[in-house]
């Protein structure tokens, strides 16, 4: 059966962008909810690829390309257009929607009060999207970054010095980025240090932020927090991810189960007994979110230091014993055009997978196992 890939990599003309953390070809996870809210998702959701939430309302993304929102609605964020599909990414922001669809324009829903739903018509070429409580930002397959909506701390101004972006996040009314060389720039409001990033952050693979603060997770699996973090994080290694509640906070580990601390009060960080193979975690007011496999396969994996250089991809990742690795890739976001690149057993070390004639302007990445 096949396992679930932890990350998806596009390759475009010599520069690497990463993805939001989601599943494609089919893979799918049931939804888990705890905590007070939010919880009570579409009665007969499955087929769920990924999710994101926010205060309070929260998205799907299915297999086949639509998206399905539950949650508070007082101001239509959780009324999916209709007819929107080939959806390959989605972000939940404090009161509006986005969606990123395979031929990268952004579709957006709900509050419109400071033109976060004001999808420009010269928004093309989208990579990845991030919605905070009322601006967006965009990474373009050129590595531009792209901001829009309320800009009355900055936030929608882009510094110069962003360059070589890999992965974008709007929270609050700031923004983090994180560069090809693993580290994190930041702008915006500051009123807790949110935007002040720990000096010497070095081997960052994943970024998480609510309204006060910052989470990164290096590659060695350690958590960094910076700004006004929930209290009572406790002492963590082999993290893959994080989801930044606003009270509290989420760690998925390495062997697919849940951390959570901070705030309690409706029962949020009391993780469900039995909740294994999680793949992806969100996290809102008062209330979590995990999808959790469908398949029995080892996962999740941590991809470590993907390498895009001229007309070659790379990536390492830490295997297992008896787990059979296929790099794959596409040239445009159709999951039944997928390729096999390299298939291998896994050694129990470092395993390094290459694509030696990445010959296509862009191809899209991803692992799975079998």
């Amino acid at each position: 059966m096949k396992g679930i890939l932890t990350l998806l990599f596009v390759c475009l003309l010599g520069q690497l962008f990463l993805l939001a953390p989601r599943l494609l070809a089919g893979e799918s996870g049931a939804v888990v909810a705890w905590g007070g809210g939010q919880t009570n998702f579409p009665v007969g959701l499955s087929g769920v690829t990924a999710i994101s939430s926010s205060v309070d309302h929260s998205l799907a993304l299915l297999t086949n390309g639509t998206v399905a929102a539950w949650g508070c609605d007082d101001d239509g964020e959780c009324d999916v257009p209709g007819g929107l599909t080939n959806v390959i990414a989605v972000s939940a922001g404090d009161f509006f929607s986005l969606a990123l669809l395979s031929n990268g324009t952004v579709v957006a829903w709900g509050l419109d009060d400071q033109g976060q739903c004001d999808i420009s018509t010269d928004l093309t070429d989208v990579v990845a999207i991030s919605a905070g409580h009322a601006h967006c930002l965009a990474l373009q397959a050129g590595g531009s970054v792209l901001a829009w909506g309320s800009g009355n701390f900055g936030q929608t101004n882009v510094p110069a010095n962003v360059l070589n972006p890999t992965a974008i996040l709007a929270a609050g009314n700031y923004c983090l980025v994180l560069t090809s060389n693993r580290t994190v720039l930041a702008w915006g409001l500051n009123d807790t240090g949110q935007t002040n990033v720990p000096q010497n952050l070095s081997g960052v693979e994943a970024i998480a932020g609510a309204q006060g603060y910052c989470l990164a997770v290096q590659t060695n699996g350690n958590l960094i927090s910076w700004g006004a973090p929930p209290a009572g994080a406790p002492a963590l290694t082999n993290v893959v991810a994080v989801a930044a509640g606003t009270f509290h906070t989420l760690a998925l580990m390495s062997s697919g189960t849940i951390s959570a601390w901070g705030a309690n009060q409706s029962g949020e960080e009391v993780v469900p007994n039995g909740l294994t193979n999680v793949i992806n975690i969100a996290a809102g007011w008062s209330y979590s979110l995990a999808l959790s496999a469908l398949s029995t396969s080892p996962f999740p994996f941590s991809l470590i230091n993907p390498i895009c250089a001229s007309h070659s991809f790379s990536v390492a990742l830490q295997s297992q014993i008896g787990v059979n690795y296929a790099l794959e890739f596409t040239s445009a976001l159709a999951p039944s055009n997928w390729v096999v690149v390299q298939s291998t057993n896994g050694t129990g070390g470092i395993l390094t997978m290459t694509d030696a004639f990445a010959t296509d302007p862009q191809r899209f990445y991803r692992v799975l196992t079998h």
